[in-house]
């Protein structure tokens, strides 16, 4: 991995639309300083500094936390302590490109190369490596999520607001490079507001973050001083997700989709309830435009336009406005920052009530990400020139905020989603539209699929099945992998049934993040009698110098886990397969005996046998918890040396496929 450096902190603002005439992907670097808003009585003078480094031609990349926002406005999270209360930052960047959708794709898979080297790519790929996230942990279960609605509803009723955005955390650890994790999201939900952003190092040197957005939601834009907002609100699951499909308006003819998408696209474009809500959202920024805009000029193009995305609809409208010119960019944050599609109507006061109500504070969702330029300069300009340069800022929705990698290479991470709630809402419903606007994370394929090797025949099934099933589960439950039980043993006692008898088979199940299952079953030739050899790591003329697959931070995670991510074992498998050998062994950092590629160790040591312990960095294999559970070898864990396997008094390695084998150290 590249080291935290000023040089490694970036910014991509990913626009799916972007194209040879239209390159309006952004790419910053060079980064310079980060100028940091934390009291909103300081706006102005901070913007000042601003302004100056955008006259000496810095470009700048702004991140505004909803906290920072709710203060802006004295609408709640005073609660708050400081580290939580949010804050306007500015990015100054030496080099600004502009790229299209080729550009940026190249840019992305060069980086991925570029920061996983040698180790894990080999080349530029079209494919990202492995990525995805585990140990999801919403903030609020349903019951919860439930209380809260209710709370709201008594607060419409009571005339407190019109309607509340209401939202909660999802808590999770991602895996996998952070570049790597960003373009699988990005094809499966292509958008054009998507931002990848390596954040400063903080003053300790160490890694400062990053942030990954695929927001489809414009919050607002200046263009030669028209302003452009979209709310966005409506949302509605697709009957057929597609993959990789970027967002578009759906006029009920969009190559792609069914008649049942069709169906739905039109339901919600004409859906009372979300038009309703859509409305109340235009109105509330068409007031807040009108603060900053030429009398007159606020006007309304377009009214419940319904967009398509890879697993979900959703419903924009279209508001839009000239900007006055003597108003400056901390007069538009003023006045309508934050967006009010995410906090509810009236905003102050729904925004005091969400203070209330959640439980967690939003951070940079629901804030905003984008680009400002600096304002026209030139000693003939006329005094009609705006003050405000262009920029463009989204409303910060399907956004992961990663923290820095721990020893495991793992991060930990957090997603805000959440509904506009309204008195005819019903909570079951809006929970599951959470879920549904999640899913863009929640359902995405991570690259790697989980398997089990077993012993098959005709007359006897499966040896260990129940083991084996187990731990796929185990597995499944832990990294987000569908697993239905039920349907995995029809499919494998349908697979037995089919070979051909008096023979041993050797059968792979292969089980997808979506629980979709692959059998492939071979033949399974006997070994020569005897002993077989075993090599240790990166032993014999040749010899594969990569580390073992625990001591490799993206493949650390998966060490108690059956994972097609085996490059390393297949390495060393092969190694060992030419030097005459059944498998080599592995240690790890701390010089501690762990497994072998394709099977577990025991040692007999002073007339006891001894297995090297799971957090060693071993997977836990079944024939590993068969000669465990069974009293007759008496076995137990212990951590091993080399010196303890080379003057062990036997040694056996094991496999589901092989049984137990008696091994000796090749060396």
């Amino acid at each position: 991995m590249l080291p935290p450096s000023p040089e490694y902190c970036f910014a991509l603002l990913d626009d799916c639309h972007a194209s040879a005439a239209q390159p309006s992907s952004r790419l910053y670097t060079g980064f310079v300083r980060e100028h940091r808003c934390t009291d909103p009585d300081t706006l102005d003078a901070s913007w000042q500094a601003v302004a100056a480094d955008m006259g000496a031609g810095l470009h700048a990349l702004v991140l505004i936390d909803y906290e920072w926002g709710a203060r802006l406005l004295q609408a709640g999270h005073q609660h708050l302590a400081p580290a939580a209360a949010g804050a306007l930052r500015v990015m100054m960047f030496a080099q600004l490109q502009k790229l299209d959708s080729a550009q940026t794709d190249s840019w992305l898979a060069q980086r991925e190369a570029d920061e996983l080297g040698g180790e894990l790519l080999n080349s530029v790929s079209s494919l990202p490596t492995a990525a995805g996230v585990l140990d999801l942990r919403p903030s609020v279960d349903r019951d919860a999520f439930s209380d809260a609605i209710s709370r709201i509803h008594a607060l419409i009723r009571e005339g407190e607001s019109y309607q509340i955005n209401y939202t909660y955390r999802l808590h999770f650890r991602s895996f996998g490079a952070p570049v790597s994790l960003y373009r699988r999201l990005r094809m499966r939900q292509p958008v054009g507001f998507g931002a990848f952003i390596a954040l400063p190092p903080a003053a300790d040197g160490a890694e400062g973050g990053h942030i990954l957005s695929c927001s489809p939601e414009l919050f607002l834009r200046n263009r030669g001083g028209t302003l452009q907002a979209r709310p966005m609100k409506g949302t509605a699951a697709r009957a057929q997700p597609g993959e990789g499909e970027g967002s578009g308006e759906s006029d009920g003819s969009a190559d792609g989709e069914s008649a049942a998408d069709r169906e739905i696209a039109h339901r919600l474009g004409h859906d009372s309830k979300n038009r309703a809500e859509n409305v109340m959202i235009v109105d509330l920024l068409r007031n807040d435009l009108g603060r900053i805009a030429r009398t007159g000029s606020v006007r309304v193009p377009k009214l419940f336009k319904v967009e398509r995305y890879a697993t979900v609809f959703q419903m924009t409208s279209t508001v839009e406005a000239e900007l006055a010119p003597h108003i400056r960019f901390p007069e538009v944050l003023r006045a309508l920052f934050p967006c009010g599609s995410i906090t509810g109507a009236p905003k102050h006061r729904s925004m005091h009530l969400i203070g209330e109500l959640e439980t967690t504070p939003r951070g940079l969702y629901t804030g905003s990400i984008g680009w400002i330029e600096p304002p026209p300069a030139g000693a003939h300009l006329p005094a009609s020139a705006p003050a405000c340069g262009d920029f463009c800022l989204s409303v910060a929705i399907r956004t992961l905020s990663l923290d820095a990698a721990d020893e495991t290479g793992l991060r930990a991470g957090v997603m805000g989603v959440g509904a506009g709630i309204v008195i005819d809402s019903r909570a079951e419903d809006e929970f599951d539209e959470c879920l549904l606007k999640a899913r863009f994370l929640t359902a995405l394929d991570p690259g790697f699929a989980l398997f089990e090797t077993m012993l098959a025949s005709r007359e006897r099934g499966i040896r260990h099945l129940e083991r084996h099933l187990q731990r796929l589960q185990t597995s499944a439950q832990a990294l987000g992998f569908g697993f239905q039980r039920s349907a995995i043993v029809d499919a494998l006692e349908q697979h037995c049934a089919s070979l051909a008898p008096g023979q041993d088979y050797r059968l792979r199940l292969d089980l997808h993040h979506d629980g979709s299952t692959r059998l492939l079953a071979a033949r399974l030739e006997a070994l020569p009698p005897g002993p077989v050899r075993v090599l240790l790591q990166g032993q014999g003329r040749g010899a594969a110098l990569r580390p073992s697959p625990g001591s490799v931070p993206q493949l650390a995670a998966f060490i108690g886990h059956k994972t097609t991510l085996r490059q390393s074992y297949d390495d060393a498998i092969a190694h060992a397969s030419r030097h005459g050998a059944f498998d080599m062994l592995f240690f790890n950092a701390h010089g501690q005996l762990t497994e072998g590629a394709r099977s577990n160790v025991f040692t007999l040591v002073r007339g006891q046998w001894l297995t090297p312990p799971l957090g060693a960095g071993v997977l836990p294999g079944v024939m590993r918890s068969v000669l465990l559970d069974d009293p007759t070898w008496n076995a137990r864990e212990a951590a091993l040396s080399l010196d303890d396997l080379r003057h062990a008094e036997r040694i056996i390695v094991c496999n589901a496929l092989r049984g137990a084998v008696d091994a000796v150290l090749v060396e």
